[in-house]
């Protein structure tokens, strides 16, 4: 009789998260305090905020921000030592370089607004539409000559090609300025069909997909809507509220955010209904991540910030804290879609098996 041993092993990888909910990080910018600009960063959906670029912000107003992903934004804002303030970080914040100094697109210019897309960064401002496609270590001004003179709000890129931009009226249109290219700003066409004609200025632009827009302003609540790509825009009903519109923020083509001088708009249907929350101070910025999760940055009757948090939908909001001595009036605030990688470990199981045969031989 033989008797033969068999060894098996095996092994079994499990990876387990120790987090049970998922963290976005964010930025939100305001005006300048203790000798910079503010830049106020979060890696955990603003549970904790920190200040960021204290020693590397110039100390200007910055007025706009943009979140790419979790370790990458870029802020704007008003003009330092003769040129437009533009800044990026890659690393989450911890450090900010100035991009575009010394060039001529950018000289004597305030910018309000930044937006990515698909490699090219867009920035707006008093005579500017600015596009950079290598990382903004150059610029070029879009402009069309015959808006110069005009004040630009309101900013969203769609793709490399496709770009809304809005602002104030002109001396040739009494209405707010609503333009749309779609050769990368070579070209611009002025949104001159429906409601659009009503609005007094333009303060903030956002798009679900190409055919999709809305744009916000003032004076009033003024909510407009297209959905076949700028053909025609519809207003949206008045709301209970008073004062401008600041910015929208569109989750999809059926969820949109839209913050307002003394409240808060949210409509689940493509604007048909609106529900709202009623603030007391101006929510000046506007950004989401589902229609549960909204943030909005809060510029204060008493020259005081504030950010503002929803998890449910609007139908409660916390005040988030901010670091003593960094709470300016804040203009707007960008969250990165993307959720940041929850931590774990990995858990590696031996299973070892012996095995006995018998063999019987004649």
């Amino acid at each position: 009789m033989k008797i033969l041993f068999y060894t098996s092993i095996s092994l079994i990888l499990f990876y387990s998260s120790l987090s049970k909910s998922e963290d976005y990080a964010g930025w939100s910018v305001g005006l300048k305090t203790g000798g910079a600009g503010t830049v106020l960063a979060t890696t955990d959906s603003g549970n904790n905020w920190v200040r960021q670029g204290s020693n590397q912000i110039a100390n200007v107003n910055m007025l706009g921000v943009f979140a790419v992903d979790p370790k990458t934004a870029w802020v704007v804002g008003d003009s330092e030592s003769g040129y437009a303030t533009i800044y990026n970080t890659v690393d989450g914040g911890q450090t900010w370089n100035r991009k575009g100094f010394g060039q001529t697109a950018l000289q004597d210019i305030s910018l309000s607004k930044v937006h990515v897309s698909s490699n090219n960064i867009w920035a707006i401002g008093m005579d500017a539409i600015l596009r950079s496609n290598n990382n903004g270590d150059s610029w070029t001004n879009c402009l069309p000559i015959e808006y110069t003179n005009t004040l630009l709000q309101g900013l969203f890129s769609i793709d490399s090609s496709t770009v809304w931009v809005g602002g104030v009226g002109t001396s040739t249109f009494d209405f707010a300025t609503m333009l749309k290219t779609t050769d990368a700003g070579q070209t611009w066409i002025r949104q001159t069909n429906g409601g659009i004609t009503n609005a007094n200025h333009i303060l903030g632009i956002s798009a679900a997909n190409s055919q999709t827009v809305w744009a916000v302003g003032g004076k009033g609540f003024l909510v407009y809507h297209t959905e076949n790509g700028g053909d025609t825009w519809v207003k949206q009903p008045s709301q209970g509220g008073l004062g401008d519109a600041n910015e929208v923020y569109a989750i999809d083509t059926q969820s949109v955010w839209v913050a307002c001088d003394n409240f808060i708009e949210l409509s689940n249907d493509g604007g048909a209904t609106w529900t709202d929350h009623t603030m007391t101070y101006y929510a000046m910025g506007m950004t989401a991540v589902n229609t549960q999760e909204a943030w909005t940055a809060v510029y204060g009757y008493n020259s005081t910030g504030y950010i503002w948090h929803t998890s449910n939908g609007g139908v409660d909001w916390e005040q988030q804290t901010i670091p003593v001595g960094s709470r300016a009036p804040l203009w707007t605030i960008s969250f990165a879609q993307q959720a940041i990688p929850e931590p774990g470990f990995y858990l590696l199981i031996v299973i070892y098996q012996l095995l006995f045969i018998n063999y019987l031989r004649k």
